[in-house]
């Protein structure tokens, strides 16, 4: 690369690259840069080879202008004198006057003396095979260097005992770990076993006695056990533990659970039939235990829809019906004659319903009936989807019954012959004006 010849001024050459961005013309102080430093790592190339080679004594000034023929004679003249080549560069006094240990006779180390004689230094301290860090530190125990040697050493024997007994203190940690999960397992079988058995008992203590709350409370905890559901995920009972639980006590449970759920069952759909509400309230949450859900929303849904046909219905009452006084609330000082008076008002009431009042009538039931049994089925049967299929019952029940009163008001009120009338009327008033218009 050829020099670069600046116009500008010595004054202006920047001591550095973020310098000379401040300079009026940053490329000319760039290339002046870069020529400078050319020129100095040209001018110690040729000092550094001089004093390698031992011409000039160190370190001197020389020309860049220097000819290879006498850069070459000066090196060929310093390799015919080898005495004369020395690095110019000291070591630091630290590593300088650093102690070297001295050959123990454990290692059997000779050095020659050039006759071919070997001399051996015992100086070993009386121990058959001393460590270099050791030997140092007799030789000279106060330098820096002998004490992080001392250190060195200490940490590398350290983290050589952990490398060869770590895999003896691992392999007895996981045989440990491996005896505790066994232990684990071991005390869970038998706490399965023995709540088994007394779940067995427990159930058919209850059966017998006709606690069928009880009873299904029991059926359903063993259950839990032998399935792995409930407060028992991930801990389902292994073969050990019914094995521990025995034969006899399983045999029980099965015809414990076969009995309860006859038993529930005809229960249940005597309660359907006659309507009673109090058994329905008590036998619906023992279903969703007992793994009788859809039995249960099927059933009452039938209770529901026979509820809801009672609610909603709109035909009037008979007349030479026997007039019920259940129905009508006795107020504080009421008669018994004025309780008659009010059931007849209720039933001449009912038999001139208008078609709004037999809307709010369907609206009012549907709603009184969602409010009072849709939060029992959620909790007790919302595993088979009785809420969902409870609403829908209602919403197919109520609009069924809002259509046909629809229809039945728009039937008798001709509104279909109005809306043709009023069609014909708007008809002339339109081509009379329309008319009379486009005539002026």
């Amino acid at each position: 690369m050829a020099p670069y010849h600046s116009s500008s001024s010595a004054a202006e050459l920047p001591a550095d690259l973020v310098d000379s961005l401040g300079c009026k013309s940053p490329c000319d102080a760039l290339l002046a840069l870069a020529d400078e430093s050319e020129r100095t790592a040209a001018k110690l190339a040729e000092e550094l080879a001089l004093c390698l080679s031992g011409v000039g004594g160190g370190v001197g000034k020389h020309s860049s202008s220097s000819t290879p023929s006498k850069r070459k004679s000066k090196l060929e003249a310093g390799d015919r004198d080898d005495a004369r080549r020395v690095f110019p560069i000291p070591l630091p006094k630290s590593l300088r006057d650093a102690p070297r240990p001295a050959p123990s006779a454990a290692s059997s180390s000779a050095s020659s003396d050039g006759n071919g004689d070997y001399s051996v230094d015992n100086n070993g301290g009386g121990s058959s095979n001393p460590t270099p860090s050791r030997t140092l530190h007799k030789s000279n125990p106060s330098h820096p260097l002998t004490h992080a040697t001392l250190a060195a050493e200490s940490i590398l024997s350290s983290l050589s005992k952990i490398a060869s007994g770590g895999s003896a203190a691992s392999s007895e940690m996981r045989a440990l770990e491996r005896r505790r999960q066994r232990v684990d397992a071991e005390a869970l079988d038998l706490e399965h076993g023995l709540q088994i058995r007394e779940g067995c008992v427990r159930g058919g203590d209850s059966l017998m006695g006709r606690r069928y709350a009880d009873a299904a409370r029991a059926v359903a905890d063993v259950n839990a056990i032998l399935d792995g559901k409930g407060a028992y995920v991930g801990k389902k009972a292994t073969g050990r533990a019914r094995e521990l639980a025995g034969v006899e006590a399983l045999a029980a449970h099965e015809r414990t659970t076969e009995v309860l759920k006859r038993a529930i069952g005809e229960r249940y759909e005597a309660a359907v039939r006659n309507g009673d509400v109090s058994g329905l309230s008590e036998l619906t949450p023992l279903l969703g235990m007992l793994d009788m859900a859809e039995l249960g929303v099927k059933l009452y849904l039938q209770y529901s829809q026979s509820c809801l046909c009672a609610a909603m219905s709109l035909e009037p009452p008979d007349v030479n019906a026997p007039i019920d006084l259940s129905n009508v609330p006795r107020e504080e000082g009421m008669s018994r004659a004025a309780m008659r008076r009010r059931a007849e008002e209720q039933r001449l009431a009912q038999q001139n319903l208008s078609a709004p009042a037999k809307l709010a009538r369907i609206y009012n039931a549907a709603v009184t009936h969602l409010r009072h049994h849709l939060p029992m089925v959620a909790y007790a049967l919302g595993e088979a989807d009785g809420d969902a299929a409870l609403v829908q019952l209602i919403h197919v029940e109520a609009e069924k019954r809002a259509v046909d009163v629809m229809r039945e008001c728009m039937a008798e009120r001709e509104l279909g012959r109005a809306v043709r009338r009023a069609e014909a009327v708007a008809g002339k008033v339109e081509d009379r004006y329309a008319g009379t218009g486009a005539e002026r």
